[in-house]
């Protein structure tokens, strides 16, 4: 079997949803064949270059300015490391980046990650250039099927669904487990633990979940564990202060979520939109019940585990969300309710149609699979 050489370009490199599959994917891509390189096309290499190095990735950087000098640099080192195959995972310069692999003799894939809510000159434009890439042979790919259906409906490009896998780390607790994640995270034994990981932006919508804690349907035990990087101006930190909330709730930083998500009852994301949430794909695989807001991104998530609710995210819905997810028996935990995850979910998966995706394009008559969904 052919090795094959992949390129994974994309923007600043940090730990959220395609970094953090390349990191846990990095075994698998060799017993399939695959030597799989990192590219940063960004102002700066970005904090999880690190991971990705330790992980026995090949990480490099390229400046994206000035944006018209970019494709010519992309062009030379895709011929120069012999690339066959480029895996673009930014829409950043993605069109002009597709165009430069091919003209370096290399095949591509492009991944849309999310639900781009894109109108007017932006969408036409995204319409034309998903286009031009089918015709050239270009495999577009989408991370769950709520993005696949935006991706039709919005941009008639029919994309092929390939879910977003997890690493299998992340697994339910032992009962010593969570105990020792409760006591090194200073949580009583009466505490109701809620968790969401992601950096603040609006998108998000944390904020949502301080507004719910606030009303009087949350149960006033109830702490909140934020997992993520802030903004500049801490501007959730500064609300949850206004609220009266500061002493439950623990802004974490920028950290592995295993331990706070061992600990926690429940899991919340209250996003306006996600394209397939890893952090969420996480959680549920460790039993938790999770509270998703009712968005595209997320209804799709909600589908495939029994453990997950939609809500509205008006404090008082999600308010009484969370103390319904949190007060589940034990018995709708844990790996009963961790098993349609894995089973959906798993890297294995995952890794095999990436590589099998791969190999079509190299064979004849390859433009054709630029149109295959499923």
């Amino acid at each position: 079997m052919k090795t094959l050489r992949v390129l994974h370009s994309l923007n600043e490199l940090r730990p959220s949803g395609a970094e953090v599959m390349l990191r846990s994917a990095a075994a698998q891509w060799k017993e399939h064949g695959v030597e799989a390189d990192v590219l940063a096309v960004a102002p700066d290499i970005g904090p999880f270059a690190t991971d990705l190095r330790a992980a026995g990735y090949h990480v490099a950087h390229e400046e994206n300015a000035p944006w018209w000098l970019v494709p010519f640099r992309f062009r030379r080192r895709v011929r120069a490391g012999r690339y066959d195959v480029v895996h673009l995972h930014d829409e950043t310069l993605n069109f002009w980046l597709a165009l430069a692999a091919y003209s370096a003799g290399a095949r591509v894939v492009s991944t849309v990650h999310n639900v781009f809510p894109l109108g007017g000159k932006a969408r036409a434009k995204r319409v034309v250039q998903r286009a031009i890439l089918r015709v050239m042979g270009t495999v577009h790919v989408a991370v769950s099927e709520d993005v696949a259906n935006n991706e039709r409906r919005r941009f008639r490009n029919p994309a092929r669904v390939v879910d977003n896998w997890y690493d299998p780390a992340f697994a339910p607790p032992t009962p010593e487990e969570r105990a020792r994640a409760r006591a090194a995270l200073g949580l009583g034994e009466h505490d109701v633990v809620a968790v969401s990981v992601g950096n603040c932006s609006t998108v998000k919508r944390h904020d949502a979940v301080l507004a719910a804690m606030a009303h009087r349907a949350c149960p006033p035990e109830l702490v909140y564990l934020h997992l993520g990087q802030e903004d500049e101006a801490r501007e959730e930190h500064r609300l949850a202060v206004r609220l009266g909330l500061a002493d439950r709730v623990r802004f974490l930083g920028a950290r592995h979520p295993l331990e706070a998500l061992h600990a926690a009852d429940v899991y919340a994301m209250p996003s306006t939109h996600e394209g397939m949430s890893i952090a969420a794909v996480e959680a549920l695989a460790t039993g938790l019940p999770a509270v998703f807001a009712d968005a595209p991104g997320l209804r799709c998530l909600a589908e495939a585990s029994p453990a997950a609710v939609l809500t509205d995210v008006a404090p008082a819905a999600l308010a009484r969300a969370l103390a319904r997810a949190a007060a589940r028996p034990a018995a709708e935990r844990g790996q009963q309710a961790a098993a349609p995850v894995q089973r959906r979910f798993g890297m294995a998966r995952g890794v095999a149609e990436h590589v099998e995706i791969y190999r079509r394009l190299l064979k004849p008559g390859r433009n054709s699979e630029a149109h295959r969904t499923t």
